[in-house]
């Protein structure tokens, strides 16, 4: 996404340079994809630039023309994949190299699949753009991969209504629900088995052989893989302990001595996981604490206020008027 913030400010006559200052960021931070800001920075330097341009669509206007190249290494290994199955499956399972503030999720179900997004702090400020701007990129990255055949069957948006909402629509071609409960795209799941015929198999082990050496370095961390996954998890059917040791590949013995050595357990883990996400829902949709409830896996919603009562000091209703007080509204993106 920060690839081409440059360029949008200057179609609006703005001057980058006391924006990236206000910051503490360096002038050249937008040279390389693969240059690692923080990602509680970007979020800062995102809302003074659309603040900047008055526009609550910032994210698309940086991102309407974003590409997987935009994702560094990663983005280089997905275009080079046999199929959009195995590509969506590169993005999913290292993106985390490229982007450490979120996570992206592929769900298949009754033959439609979900590829979708979720940020892992959401009371950071310009949320609502990154999500606008990582759909937008993930839009066109299908639309490469798949060719004219693919259909986008549907968008939905976490995000509050915005001031345009037909410039979504024109831009997804698609309908735009606006404050859901996930940001993702829906699109058949036939499109998955689609071929990417310019793929170079000599050029992806390599390029494998790159990744490979990434994920090494950060094997050891086992508290942090497991938050990666289970933020992707609870906005799918999966997120039990049993799944989590599967995709880690370790035993349950194994996997709570690992956390207890990291000085953690997996119920803290589930619980921070849990307590972001109904944040997020709780501050950017009008979703009921009852549906927010549901979605963090509670049965009841008297449990989820007891529990996110535990988690913040405030019932979700108190912690609702708060966020609303302190952030200007809801729609504040």
């Amino acid at each position: 996404m920060a690839i081409k913030v440059p360029d949008v400010l200057a179609s609006f006559g703005v001057d980058l340079g006391p924006l990236l200052a206000a910051e503490g960021v360096a002038e050249d931070v937008f040279s390389d994809p693969d240059h690692a800001l923080p990602f509680v920075t970007f979020c800062g330097l995102i809302s003074r630039c659309a603040a900047a341009v008055a526009r609550d669509d910032f994210g698309l206007l940086v991102c309407e023309a974003a590409s997987a190249s935009n994702l560094g290494l990663v983005g280089f290994l997905l275009q080079q994949a046999p199929d959009v199955r195995t590509a969506l499956t590169d993005l999913v399972g290292y993106l985390h190299h490229h982007d450490r503030g979120a996570a992206p999720f592929l769900v298949v179900e009754h033959g439609t699949a979900c590829l979708g997004y979720a940020i892992h702090e959401p009371h950071l400020p310009a949320t609502a753009q990154i999500h606008d701007g990582a759909l937008a990129t993930a839009l066109n990255i299908m639309r490469a991969l798949c060719g004219a055949q693919w259909t986008l069957l549907e968008v939905t948006l976490t995000r509050p209504r915005p001031a345009s909402p037909a410039r979504y629509e024109r831009f997804f071609d698609a309908p735009v629900t606006f404050g859901s409960d996930r940001d993702a795209l829906y699109f058949p799941e036939s499109c998955l088995a689609t071929p990417i015929p310019r793929a170079d198999p000599a050029l992806r082990r390599m390029l494998e052989e790159q990744v490979e050496l990434l994920e090494r370095e950060e094997v050891d961390n086992v508290s942090e893989q497991t938050r990666r996954l289970l933020r992707a998890a609870l906005l799918t059917s999966l997120g039990s302990l049993d799944e989590i040791c599967r995709m880690l590949g370790m035993s349950r013995r194994t996997f709570a001595r690992r956390l207890t050595a990291e000085g953690t357990t997996f119920k803290r883990i589930a619980d921070e996981v849990r307590f972001d996400l109904a944040r997020h829902l709780l501050g950017s949709t009008a979703m009921s604490a009852t549906e927010i409830g549901a979605i963090v896996r509670f049965s009841e919603a008297s449990a989820f206020s007891r529990a996110f009562k535990g988690w913040s000091g405030m019932t979700p209703r108190e912690w609702r008027l708060r966020y609303a007080r302190s952030s200007g509204g809801m729609a504040a993106g």
